[in-house]
């Protein structure tokens, strides 16, 4: 049985789901085959900034995206609590806030014919990474890691 104890502070509440994301951000994403075998790695930037309350916009250049090239991903995102949903002519998405620093997303890319499961950690506030698993005809098709620096804060 728990016991009730006096109330604790545990100071002001994290930030609203998807503020650790706003901001200027440069990385790499290297990727693997499905054994595990390094491929190549690709430069991308990403700029990430509220719309209005209740939708993000996700500006994502990669300057090379594995087995497609050069793509740019412009999408606004809705949020509904910890949940997030987009859809577009290059993808179909939906996010949750599991921790106010780790965030997963099913994203439906048109552009690579895959869907991707992204693992979102926050390893300080301005240092993120991504861990990419990528499924076409129901078998892996590609590992991708991706490391990114915020450059600039909102």
């Amino acid at each position: 049985m728990r016991v009730m104890s006096h109330p604790k502070n545990y100071g002001e509440p994290s930030p609203r789901p998807y503020q650790c994301f706003m901001g200027h951000w440069e990385g790499l994403c290297k990727s693997f085959t499905p054994g595990g075998d390094f491929l190549e790695s690709s430069a991308v930037h990403m700029d990430v900034y509220w719309l209005d309350d209740r939708t993000w916009h996700l500006h994502e250049h990669f300057e090379n995206l594995y087995g497609v090239g050069e793509t740019v991903f412009d999408t606004p995102i809705g949020v509904d609590g910890k949940r997030c949903f987009a859809e577009s002519d290059q993808l179909t998405l939906e996010g949750t806030e599991l921790t106010p620093y780790n965030y997963v997303f099913t994203i439906d890319s048109r552009v690579s014919a895959n869907i991707v499961y992204n693992n979102h950690y926050f390893l300080d506030p301005d240092t993120r990474r991504i861990i990419t698993h990528k499924v076409r005809d129901g078998k892996t098709n590609l590992f991708q890691i991706q490391d990114f620096t915020r450059v600039q804060r909102p």
